[in-house]
């Protein structure tokens, strides 16, 4: 096997972690070893966790076709990249998932060569199984989110040489399979002693995600695998890690600029506040470009459907108050940092949906032009009548020139007949830096929390048929989300009901699951986890919603594709996207395809190889 000696040169856009270097190494490769010190391992260690961080992984392309390409997105109709993600019709040729696909095989070939360079390193026994246990870990990371995203992929467990290896495509089981004796190693190595450090894993953390990957296996009834076998590994790695983390007392302080020390956090990616290199492009991506100072695209947004459904679920289940996390996950009215001005009036509000966007707009009452999600029939979908009631509902225009008289709100026109403009769709709020610089963001990234985890063992134990224990871990997230509101305490959400099915209970934690962690890393996973039948859930509430539907359904949409600005109809009447009705248009939307470039550079792969439907 050949050996590789790593040459460290500061020039990375991103790095890990506030304690260590502030630029990730990349190195070049020969026949010499230099681990002859725990400082240069640590430093090429770091490397291997550094890789994950850049816009090339996590820093955007992860997270942008993950959040963007959900099916929880709106991105304006075209024909731009966001376009064809948002719309469940990725483009092969796209950069977003380009880097993503070259971000996580990136971490997986530093991870090899280092693995490689320990194992031939004069370094203890302790040094050596604790640093390849890390670095496996980072290589099982970043396979899971292939396996998961694209399903069988090209599966590389040695470094290769400085030449370029055609690698063929191994079947997602081979993958699965992989990836758990990556992390299972990964957990015998590294010590029990370790202390958990933001950035780094530590021993319960792999078996959270040991635990994670077997829950997946069992969830879809498409991948490989026994279920009952997959659930009791579920079960047995998830009992090893409860009582090791807890949940933050508040929701909006997971989110907070540049987290740390998080109670939930169980495995995070920093990034630095004082290097040049060390960013992510996440501001960038998701927030408007007057929320800061810092330059932003606003290029993924949430749809109005799944906002009404987050804002309204409450309120339909009896409910006065509102879910706390609905102001952590949406953004829909902010003051505007660049002080902007229309005809000489400043604009010191910006107002998304479900609040009318109109300008000059100053300092306008909150009741006025918006929503009032409580007197609708069904708080979680206006429907058109309601939308078409009499302005006095919901107030006027603020005029700035106050010899005009004021003019009724169109509240119909401007939600559900008109082409709309950015501000018809509120912002996802999590990844949203104030403090951004330029399209520098530094706000750390949580890619799994405490919560997450309880809401995956809920799911375990319901489908291992102990339903009690399985809504006592939903309560305690829904507990923390109600302790959550600014005055201390709401009423919502409820804890579950006592008296749901098996079935049932599945659906809510589904969507349980949805309501809190929307808007993050996985949530491209999360929205298929069940296939096309969770799929099919998703989409389905989007069509019932009156809006989306009278904007974009049948005939509408299959006359402007691409007009700009248009919600997306997936229903059965001759949509231009695809329907839900359609098994073959889901099928194709459980994975991403495999990006062009890798098909024509990598001479293992064929057009065969690609993904169903693409």
């Amino acid at each position: 096997m050949k050996i590789i000696k790593y040459i460290f040169i500061l020039a990375v856009s991103s790095t890990l972690m506030t304690s260590c270097l502030d630029e990730a190494p990349k190195y070049t490769m020969d026949q010499e070893v230099v681990f002859n010190s725990a400082e240069s391992a640590k430093q090429a260690l770091d490397a291997c966790y550094g890789y994950l961080t850049p816009t090339e992984g996590f820093g955007q392309g992860v997270y942008e076709v993950s959040v963007g390409g959900s099916g929880l997105s709106w991105a304006q109709t075209n024909a731009s990249e966001a376009d064809f993600y948002a719309s469940l019709n990725v483009y092969v040729s796209g950069d977003a998932l380009l880097w993503a696909w070259r971000g996580l095989y990136k971490a997986v070939q530093e991870s090899n060569a280092f693995i490689a360079n320990m194992n031939a390193s004069p370094l203890s026994t302790e040094i050596k199984q604790n640093y390849t246990g890390q670095a496996s870990f980072v290589r099982g990371l970043a396979y899971y989110y292939l396996s998961m995203m694209w399903g069988g992929v090209p599966l590389t467990l040695e470094p290769a040489s400085s030449d370029a290896v055609a690698t063929s495509k191994a079947d997602f089981s081979t993958v699965a399979s992989a990836i758990i004796v990556d992390w299972t190693y990964a957990y015998n190595n590294i010590p029990d002693a370790q202390q958990h450090e933001d950035g780094y894993i530590d021993k319960k953390g792999v078996a959270a995600y040991l635990a994670k990957i077997y829950w997946m296996l069992s969830c879809n009834p498409d991948l490989a695998g026994d279920k009952a076998y997959n659930l009791g590994q579920a079960k047995y790695w998830g009992d090893l890690v409860m009582g090791k983390w807890s949940l933050q007392p508040k929701y909006s302080d997971l989110f907070v600029n540049h987290v740390n020390g998080s109670p939930e956090s169980i495995f995070q990616l920093n990034y630095s506040t004082s290097s040049d290199y060390s960013y992510n492009r996440l501001n960038w991506i998701f927030a408007a470009d007057n929320c800061s100072n810092g330059v932003a695209y606003q290029r993924v947004r949430a749809t109005k459907w799944f906002h009404d459904l987050f804002y309204g679920k409450s309120l339909k289940d009896g409910g006065t108050d509102i879910d706390p996390r609905y102001y952590s996950t949406f953004l829909t009215r902010w003051a505007n940092a660049k002080d902007a001005t229309y005809d000489g009036y400043v604009r010191d509000s910006v107002f998304t949906y479900p609040h009318m966007s109109y300008s000059p707009n100053p300092r306008v009452d909150n009741s006025v032009g918006t929503i009032h999600y409580g007197d609708l029939a069904d708080p979680t979908n206006p429907s058109l009548e309601e939308l078409q009631e009499t302005p006095e509902r919901y107030g006027y225009k603020t005029q700035a020139n106050p010899g005009v008289e004021p003019k009724p709100i169109e509240m119909y026109g401007r939600f559900a007949d008109g082409v709309g403009d950015h501000q018809g769709w509120p912002l996802w709020k999590k990844q949203i830096d104030f403090n951004c610089a330029s399209q520098h963001s530094n706000n750390n990234i949580i890619l799994y929390r405490y919560a997450d985890f309880l809401l995956m063992m809920a799911d375990v134990y319901n489908e291992l048929g102990d339903a009690g224990t399985a809504r006592g871990y939903v309560n305690q997230v829904l507990l923390r989300a109600r302790q959550s509101a600014t005055n201390g305490y709401s009423s919502q959400p409820a804890d579950l009901p006592d008296n749901l099915s098996g079935t049932e209970l599945r659906e809510r934690i589904f969507w349980e699951r949805l309501y809190e962690l929307a808007g993050e890393a996985d949530t491209y996973i999360e929205v298929r986890r069940r296939g096309i039948e969770s799929l099919r859930w998703v989409l389905a509430k989007g069509n019932q919603h009156a809006i989306t539907k009278q904007h974009s359904e049948g005939q509408n949409q299959l006359d402007n594709p691409t007009q700009r600005f248009r919600d997306r109809y997936f229903g059965a009447d001759g949509t231009f996207y695809g329907s839900v009705d359609d098994d073959n248009f889901l099928k194709k939307n459980l994975l991403l395809p495999i990006p062009l470039d890798e098909l024509t550079s990598n001479e293992a792969l064929s057009s065969a190889d690609q993904n169903f439907g693409y």
